[in-house]
């Protein structure tokens, strides 16, 4: 077998004929053309087979062995019947772009999750080009209109686009499937309605649940949009200030008590399950309770709020329960709480529909993470819609 022919087999591109190979130090070229004698004209759709002219078209494909593959392709121009002229099209390549389709997908999974810069001197190319395959083939390849189609369960969130700038994207996450949906330039009320009305009366209409936190739009929002589905206010963002009331508290007696090494190292143990505490830890709590049992009464009291949630057998029963908690919190009289018992006044149905849905944020979190990590990998982004695409190209 011949030379040619095997890199015919290797590079497996049907109808693509090898007529001479040239290899370097660094890279192989090949010098192809399309065995097929006849091609389809693209306006009227015949088929022609006169051929008036040719040119060369350098192609970039995958490395092999550690070599750039350049395909030196001869490309005809035909002349169809109805007058016109056109080139020979490849399934294998853009028209106009000087890498393979295979080229462009490698390219994009290697900028998954690693500066565009690395990927660059990877595959030697300077970064604004691996920057314009990524998005050209990100826009391609992502279906937003299928992923839309496929959420119940909504979760909004807002994440800093430029840190201390007071400048907020929207984050929107299928909850079920653990996915970023969508982001958002700003957390605007118009800005969100205007996004879900575009998305038309069928998405709409699909949506059971919509899990947010206490800024006011998104509750706005959902009832707008979301008539049907059910509002349940992230539980982290309500115990949030129940636990911020306990810390102001355990912040007095550190001032009252400066020198008292039972209160020092507190926080994170106040904040914790007692089924997850050590023995350690469950003794170093008991001794700072010996000293300030009204400590212990505000930190069994936040437990029981938590088993209000994690064993209620249904809304009403979890509502009867959280109407005992606060007259009890009441009866503790702990200024540090007032915050807390306002937040459950304003916010009680949305708070309480955790019980009949038992969804949380905590996904949509997680994915914040992703998307400051590739922010951090970019050196930030500016363009807001490059890094929309990124982010939605790299959670699918």
């Amino acid at each position: 077998m011949e030379a040619r022919e095997i890199y015919e087999q290797i590079l497996g591109i049907a109808h693509l004929k090898v007529d001479r190979v040239s290899v370097g130090k660094r890279r192989i070229d090949l010098h192809c053309h399309d065995d097929r004698d006849s091609q389809t004209c693209l306006d009227c759709g015949s088929t022609s087979r006169e051929v008036k002219q040719y040119y060369s078209r350098q192609i970039r494909d995958l490395d092999m062995s550690g070599k750039e593959v350049w395909l030196h392709v001869r490309v005809r121009q035909f002349h169809c019947e109805c007058g016109k002229y056109f080139h020979e099209q490849f399934d294998w390549a853009d028209p106009g772009k000087s890498y393979t389709k295979r080229q462009s997908k490698f390219i994009f999974e290697l900028c998954a999750k690693q500066p565009m810069k690395e990927v660059g001197a990877i595959v030697n190319m300077c970064p604004k080009t691996v920057e314009r395959v990524y998005y050209s083939y990100a826009h391609s390849w992502l279906d937003l209109a299928r992923r839309y189609r496929q959420v119940r369960k909504l979760g909004i969130d807002e994440l800093a686009h430029r840190k201390g700038k007071g400048d907020f994207c929207c984050v929107l996450v299928d909850l079920e499937r653990g996915i970023q949906l969508d982001l958002l330039p700003d957390r605007k009320k118009t800005t969100l309605i205007a996004h879900f009305e575009a998305l038309g009366t069928e998405f709409c209409s699909q949506i059971q649940v919509v899990s947010c936190d206490m800024w006011g739009p998104y509750s706005d929002v959902a009832r707008q949009c979301f008539p049907q589905a059910r509002i349940v206010i992230d539980r982290f963002h309500v115990v949030k200030p129940l636990n911020e009331g306990l810390d102001a508290a355990r912040k007095s007696l550190r001032r009252k008590f400066p020198k008292e090494e039972k209160f020092k190292k507190l926080k994170w143990l106040l904040f914790k399950r007692p089924k997850t505490c050590s023995h350690k830890q469950m003794q170093m709590l008991n001794q700072a309770f010996e000293l300030a049992p009204q400590l212990e009464q505000m930190y069994r009291h936040r437990n029981e709020f938590h088993a209000i949630f994690d064993q209620s057998p249904n809304y009403e029963k979890a509502s009867q329960w959280l109407d005992q908690w606060i007259n009890k919190a009441r009866k503790i009289g702990n200024r540090h709480w007032d915050t807390f018992l306002k937040t459950l006044r304003n916010w009680r149905e949305y708070i309480l529909n955790y019980v009949r849905e038992h969804v949380t944020n905590a996904a949509t979190e997680g994915l914040n993470n992703l998307i400051r990590y590739l922010k951090r990998i970019s050196f930030a982004i500016p363009n807001f819609e490059h890094m929309r695409i990124r982010v939605l190209a790299t959670n699918f």
